[in-house]
């Protein structure tokens, strides 16, 4: 892996975690303000999908790459 694809992929993931922060805060303000279980639940369910995506590489299943 070259120091740019590194580098990117770095960022990237921090990106991504910073999303994840962001979201368990508005959730966590949500659950004070708000007395809807269904919007914790599509919170809960928007940071799920961003978690298998983007850590578990479940999107890689379905592309078409050789040598795994």
């Amino acid at each position: 892996m070259s120091r740019e694809s590194r580098a990117a992929a770095y960022r990237f993931s921090a990106t991504v975690a910073l999303v994840l922060a962001v979201l368990t805060i508005v959730e966590f303000y949500a659950a004070l303000h708000f007395n809807s279980t269904i919007v914790l639940f599509l919170l809960a369910l928007f940071k799920a999908v961003a978690v298998i995506n983007y850590f578990m590489h479940v999107s890689r299943l379905w592309t078409q790459e050789e040598g795994h």
